[in-house]
């Protein structure tokens, strides 16, 4: 939904043609981004017959309708290549679009093959801030088909390291527009151009925070490369980044997976040590883990420990502790814990 700034804004707009010719004044908002002139259309963009206008005298604000804002965003995509500069005029007006259709526009861009194009319009979106509604311009399905884009580019480790670059200088100090990128590259299973981005990062002196460690140890854990996870984790406390209990719960479980449980029980008495309070998913690493490796009576500890914690256990987790009862012949536990698991679940089907 197009949204302006608190007040009802009225506004005549322009033909395309006009806002890709007018001059701008310099940018009110706190995060600025210089966009390189666009390549220029096949069509002559000074020439407004090639154009349709943006639409007659309009009222924008916040309660704009989708079709207002759906005849906008055909408006742009007919002429893509211009997308970054009518997306600085609008922005330069308080007017915003929704994330769903930014998204569009990525959308259309890669489509086209146009990966400087892309990383263009994101470029204008980080820049724009936020709306007077505080709604981010990008929403997790634009970072991701950025990182598509990035993706389906063969080639393109000099642009990345361009693009990063200037992320990180349009946006410093905060990390949260690298931290989303880099979770995307992650949902795209691109590791290297992930690991890629990290060092870019560290190379030009900018600090990661918890949470760019947590992604790329993640990323790193599911690609399994577990050396690389462990080293970055021990890397991120000589950083002076204490882990948290999302960054426990990643290595402990991606660890367990690779039947490391000895460092399973390492890090979990870390936690300890460190005042981290586990919870089910780290409970469920440990006592799975146990359980595969043979060491049920050590594995059936720890359930019983987390129940004195008070931590509810979940079905599977009750299945994986009666699957392990079993095997041992405890046959008088296994009718204990069946019961347990039955109460547990009726309660949770009365919501208490």
């Amino acid at each position: 939904m197009l949204c302006s700034s608190s007040r009802r804004l009225r506004c005549k707009c322009y033909t395309a043609a006009e806002l890709c010719n007018r001059t701008f004044g310099p940018d009110p908002l706190p995060i600025r981004i210089r966009i390189p002139k666009c390549t220029p259309s096949p069509n002559p963009v000074a020439d407004p017959n090639n154009w349709a206008s943006f639409s007659t005298e309009t009222k924008f604000t916040s309660n704009s309708s989708e079709e207002d804002e759906e005849t906008l965003v055909s408006q742009i995509l007919s002429h893509i290549e211009n997308a970054p500069t009518l997306l600085e005029s609008l922005h330069n007006k308080r007017l915003f679009l929704s994330p769903k259709s930014y998204n569009r526009v990525l959308i259309t861009a890669s489509e086209r093959n146009d990966l400087y194009l892309v990383t263009q319009i994101f470029k204008v979106a980080i820049a724009s801030g936020v709306d007077a509604s505080g709604i981010q311009p990008l929403n997790s399905d634009c970072y991701l088909t950025v990182a598509k884009a990035f993706a389906k580019t063969d080639d393109c480790e000099e642009a990345l390291l361009n693009f990063t670059k200037e992320v990180l200088e349009s946006t410093s100090p905060s990390m949260t527009v690298l931290n989303r990128l880099l979770y995307a590259f992650g949902q795209c299973k691109e590791t290297e151009k992930a690991v890629l981005v990290f060092a870019q990062v560290k190379d030009l002196n900018f600090a990661p925070d918890l949470y760019t460690y947590n992604t790329v140890i993640a990323i790193l854990g599911r690609a399994g490369r577990t050396d690389e996870m462990l080293g970055l984790f021990e890397s991120m406390k000589e950083a002076g980044i204490d882990p948290d209990l999302v960054s426990y719960n990643t290595v402990i479980n991606l660890v367990r997976k690779f039947g490391e449980v000895g460092r399973c029980l390492l890090y979990f008495k870390e936690m300890g040590e460190k005042g981290v309070e586990p919870d089910l998913l780290t409970y469920t690493a440990v006592i799975d883990g146990l359980g595969r490796s043979g060491n049920i009576d050590e594995s059936f500890k720890f359930f019983c420990e987390m129940k004195e914690r008070r931590i509810r256990p979940s079905l599977y987790l009750y299945r994986a502790v009666i699957s392990n009862l079993k095997k041992m012949g405890k046959l008088e536990m296994v009718a204990t814990v069946m019961e347990e698991m039955k109460l547990c679940a009726s309660k949770r089907n009365k919501g208490e």
